[in-house]
């Protein structure tokens, strides 16, 4: 039996590396903890934060690989989280929302809002699980490329 026969239907076979850690900034509790059971499959550990300001003291506290940050949150919202995390750190961050706001009268791209903030991959809310591992690959990826540019 291959790795692909073990996979949830819609599931994607992306990052390899069990162990990773991912912290969650996000007010839906039920976001969360989607992304914490598809990631707990991976053997992966999954923190939560509701608001902004404690998902940045848990990045100052903790180690994390990835950052997953909602946009549009009370109190501090996801883009000025993302722009204040990409001053101290060069963590992947996937910016999500269920908002893209695209109407006759105003076309607003949030999401293209959170990747000129410094988001390494963006999720549309809804997602499925194969749309979170395709995220994930990107922001590990863009990292790791921007990394090595530098060097």
């Amino acid at each position: 039996m291959d790795a692909s026969e073990l996979q949830a239907p819609g599931e994607a076979s992306g990052f390899a590396k069990p162990g990773l850690r991912f912290l969650v900034i996000d007010d839906d509790d039920c976001v969360g903890a989607a992304i914490r059971s598809i990631l707990a499959r991976r053997k992966s550990e999954t923190e939560l934060a509701s608001r902004a300001c404690i998902g940045i003291q848990a990045l100052e506290s903790s180690r994390f690989d990835v950052v997953f940050v909602d946009v549009f949150m009370p109190g501090m919202s996801g883009l000025d989280a993302i722009a204040h995390i990409r001053r101290g750190s060069p963590i992947p961050i996937i910016a999500m929302s269920g908002f893209r706001l695209r109407s006759s009268l105003n076309s607003v791209d949030y999401l293209g809002m959170a990747m000129q903030c410094g988001a390494s991959a963006y999720l549309c809310k809804p997602f499925v699980p194969k749309q979170l591992i395709e995220a994930i690959d990107r922001s590990l990826n863009s990292t790791t490329l921007a990394k090595e540019s530098m060097q």
